[in-house]
């Protein structure tokens, strides 16, 4: 994947949501990408930023990195996203019982559950002191530059 110098790093706040979602929307606008792609776009940014900003520094402040890559063929559009905040792998966390009932079941873990439900791929890694979490979406052809 190149990713074509397409970054930015801000703040790891909940309140840079708004930026970060420009910023995708931006690079996926410039694509041509659908709009059903866009509107996962926009739900999954949503989470990942909400709990990068809620989470990844318990202790303080840091910075959270947004790239949006795409695939060497043009098949794929990944949203990648990095903090240096607290290791954390959210695709270890078993799915939600999504037949309790709200009252019997955890709290916790529906927002990445739907992330990998809207994703053609989620990965997690730990490099040093950073966490890195790529979710990738499947272009459809007409959608490829």
């Amino acid at each position: 994947m190149n990713t074509g110098g397409i970054s930015l790093r801000i703040p790891a706040t909940i309140e840079s949501l708004g930026l970060v979602q420009d910023f995708v929307g931006e690079h996926a606008g410039r694509l041509g990408l659908g709009a059903d792609l866009a509107g996962k776009l926009e739900l999954v940014v949503e989470e990942l930023v909400v709990n990068i900003g809620s989470y990844a520094y318990p202790e303080g402040e840091g910075d959270m990195e947004v790239d949006c890559v795409l695939s060497p063929d043009a098949t794929r559009f990944c949203l990648i996203l990095r903090d240096w905040g607290a290791a954390f792998d959210p695709l270890n966390r078993e799915a939600p019982d999504l037949e309790a009932g709200l009252d019997e079941r955890e709290p916790g873990g529906l927002g990445i559950f739907l992330v990998r439900e809207m994703a053609d791929e989620c990965t997690y890694r730990r490099n040093g002191d950073m966490n890195e979490f790529r979710a990738c979406f499947a272009l459809p052809k007409e959608g490829r530059t």
